[in-house]
C-alpha cells in the first residue's frame, strides 16, 4: 500500500475519475480532514424559545493535528477559515458554504489539486486546453493512474475478504488511508458501516470538545458527515450505503448532485 496512504482523496479522484464534480471533491476532502483529526466536530445543545425543546447544533473547530498538518491548496479552502483564530467554532453548514465560496468553481478547484507536488507531473495543457480549462494526462500521469487504480482494486479485494468486525486489520487500514477507504471498490459495505461506526465512537472519545454543553460521547460516522455536508450545501442527494467513490462508476459514496 503506497498511493492510498500518500495521496488525498481529492488527488485520487482528479487522477482517476474523468467527470468528478466540485461537490464530490469538496465533500471527500472535508471528511478526510475530519478523519485525520485536522478538523473536529462538536455538538452543542441549546434551548429554543420552547423551553422543553432542545436543538442540537453541529460546529467545526481545529483538531489535534491542525498545527502539524502539511496542508495542500485544495484543503485550505476549509482550513484557512481558522488561520486567524484557531479557537473559533464554525457552524457545520457555514464551513461547507465557505468551502464552496473559496473554491469558486470546479475548474479552479481542479487546478489547485493538479498543481499539488504529487500530481504536477501528471497533467499538461496545450493552448486550446488553457482557454477551456482542459488538461491531458502525461505518460507519467497515465502510469500513476494505472498504479493507483490497481491499488484501489487490490485493497478493495483485500477488505472484501474480511468478514468480522473483530479483524483489527480493517480498522488499522482506515487509520492509515483516512477517507480514501470510501474510494475502494469490492468492499462489503455492511462491514464498512460497522467499522465506520466504531471509528466514529473512537474519534469522539479521543478528540472530544471542551466547553459549552458539547456532546463528546456522540457517535459520528461517515453517513453523519456526508448527510450534514449535503444539507449544508443544499444538495438533494445523500450518501448511499452501497455505492463507492472510486473508478469510473460515479461517486455515490461521496454524494454527487
Amino acid at each position: 500500500m503506497t498511493y492510498l496512504s500518500q495521496l488525498t482523496p481529492g488527488e485520487i479522484l482528479v487522477l482517476t475519475k474523468e467527470n468528478v464534480t466540485q461537490h464530490e471533491l469538496l465533500k471527500i476532502t472535508f471528511i478526510d480532514l475530519l478523519f485525520k483529526h485536522v478538523l473536529k466536530v462538536s455538538e452543542v445543545e441549546r434551548p429554543t424559545y420552547k423551553k422543553e425543546v432542545v436543538r442540537i447544533y453541529k460546529y467545526i473547530g481545529v483538531g489535534n493535528n491542525y498545527n502539524s498538518y502539511n496542508s495542500l491548496n485544495h484543503e485550505r479552502v476549509f482550513l484557512s477559515a481558522f488561520s486567524s483564530d484557531m479557537t473559533i467554532q464554525i457552524l457545520f453548514r457555514n464551513i461547507v458554504k465557505i468551502g464552496f465560496q473559496k473554491s469558486k468553481k470546479l475548474s479552479d478547484l481542479k487546478k489547485d489539486i493538479i498543481k499539488s507536488p504529487t500530481l504536477k507531473k501528471c497533467f499538461s495543457q496545450n493552448i486550446f486546453q488553457r482557454v477551456f480549462y482542459g488538461y491531458r494526462l502525461t505518460d507519467f500521469g497515465k502510469d500513476l493512474k494505472t498504479k493507483v487504480k490497481q491499488e484501489i482494486q487490490d485493497l478493495g479485494n483485500e477488505l472484501s475478504s474480511i468478514n468480522s468486525i473483530e479483524n483489527q486489520k480493517a480498522i488499522e487500514l482506515i487509520k492509515v488511508i483516512g477517507a480514501n477507504i470510501f474510494i475502494l471498490i469490492n468492499i462489503d459495505y455492511d462491514l464498512l458501516q460497522q467499522i465506520d461506526k466504531d471509528l466514529g465512537i473512537e474519534i469522539n472519545e479521543n478528540h472530544s470538545i471542551d466547553g459549552g454543553t458539547g456532546c463528546s460521547g456522540c457517535s459520528w460516522t461517515f453517513d453523519d458527515y456526508s448527510s450534514n455536508f449535503d444539507s449544508g450545501c443544499g444538495a438533494h442527494s445523500g450518501c448511499g450505503n452501497h455505492s463507492g467513490c472510486g473508478g469510473d462508476s460515479g461517486c455515490g459514496g461521496c454524494g454527487g448532485d
